[in-house]
């Protein structure tokens, strides 16, 4: 029995297991400084890896119709062009129009300025301090900056073309080798596993066009709720920061921030009231209660089914790893780690630690689900009593 071991064989038995320890330890030392200096080249990779998987259904529903694989690519690559170039023509149009406004915006800084500094002196009698003067000028410098941002955004923009083209690039050859890329797992894999091969595959594929499908319509409807809650209160450039939050929220808990910051600012700047920034700010809190409670959870459909802090983790070393692109790109990969560990006897339980609605079936739904679920009780038993 272990009990009648000797203290050397103890000993021996302890350590037997710290190789494994380092060896693990080393690798993911490995894969995290690899990720770290590859990025310039894995994050192009990855975007074009998931719009790949999210246009392989079109292009295989063209190769149905009869056109040869070569023109149902050109035609899904044509797609995406026509989605990018609208994009970036209504952010260029509208990032143009703000830039004219930066002027009049200057000018009513100043204006709220020497408004504080006027209600200090009448309350407190104190004249304006160097503290207040030295707010003043690097408020005015922030603002004159804004102006290079913006002319900095634009050049941005140019220059990313031919980063927009190698990724077009890798998109083309990612969709016209799908095929390839399927045969070659079949061939590292043993004949044994080729079941669960496929079967992880089309789990991966189907989780992530779903996914990105879900995030696209949460994103348009957002756009909707934003900009309309805006256009309601009167806040000047309503579509471009409408927009721009709803895009922004692809970046969980930190871009809904970022992205309400900046019509606040705009309703202090070119509003007299100051209800008008807190209506701001009630618009994309209302908006944000929708996405989080009835719009992502039923659009979505929960496809990355990964816990609160597992997905806190993955945003912050893709943050880390890959700054922005990484809090956008570490939440569906680590969905589809989670189902490589689902899929794989001996990871199964790290696939049980990150995820969730396992543990009970009633904390599954969630408070604002069951409140749901008793709404529509509630008028599915008034329907009942009419009849």
């Amino acid at each position: 029995m272990y009990n009648s071991q000797d203290p050397q064989e103890q000993n021996n038995y302890k350590i037997k297991g710290l190789p494994k320890l380092t060896l693990v330890l080393l690798f993911l030392f490995l894969l995290f400084s690899g990720l770290y200096f590859a990025r310039e080249f894995l994050v192009p990779v990855s975007f074009a890896a998931l719009l790949a998987m999210l246009m392989a259904p079109l292009c295989n529903r063209f190769e149905k119709w009869g056109i040869s694989k070569g023109i149902s690519t050109f035609l899904c690559i044509l797609l995406i062009l026509i989605v990018f170039a609208g994009l970036i023509t209504l952010f260029t149009s509208q990032v143009i129009m703000f830039a004219s406004d930066l002027p009049e915006l200057q000018k009513k800084l100043n204006e709220k300025i020497g408004d504080i500094q006027g209600f200090i002196q009448q309350e407190f009698n104190v004249s304006p301090s160097r503290q207040i003067e030295f707010a003043r000028e690097r408020l005015n410098n922030s603002l004159k900056s804004a102006d290079v941002f913006v002319s900095s955004f634009i050049s941005a923009t140019t220059g990313t073309v031919a980063g927009i083209g190698l990724l077009i690039i890798y998109i083309f050859f990612f969709i016209f080798y799908r095929r390839r890329f399927s045969r070659f797992i079949k061939k590292i894999v043993s004949r044994s596993n080729h079941s669960i091969a496929n079967e992880i595959t089309l789990q991966i594929s189907k989780v992530t066009q779903q996914y990105l499908i879900g995030v696209l319509t949460v994103i348009v409807i957002l756009a909707v709720l934003n900009t309309t809650g805006l256009l309601i209160i009167g806040i000047k450039h309503a579509v471009f920061f409408g927009v721009l939050a709803a895009i922004l929220n692809i970046i969980p808990y930190v871009g809904v921030l970022v992205g309400s910051l900046f019509p606040i600012i705009m309703a202090l700047l070119t509003m007299d009231s100051i209800w008008s920034a807190v209506a701001v700010a009630a618009v994309f809190t209302f908006n944000q209660f929708l996405e989080n409670n009835f719009l992502t959870p039923n659009i979505t459909g929960s496809q990355v089914k990964i816990n609160p802090l597992a997905a806190i983790m993955a945003l912050i070393i893709g943050g880390m790893i890959w700054g922005v692109a990484g809090m956008i790109l570490f939440i569906p990969f680590i969905g589809i780690v989670k189902i490589l560990f689902d899929n794989i006897e001996s990871l199964k339980p790290y696939g049980y630690l990150i995820g969730e609605g396992e543990d009970n079936d009633e904390e599954k739904d969630g408070f604002f689900k069951k409140i749901l679920n008793w709404i529509k009780g509630l008028f599915g038993k008034r329907k009942i009593s009419k009849v």
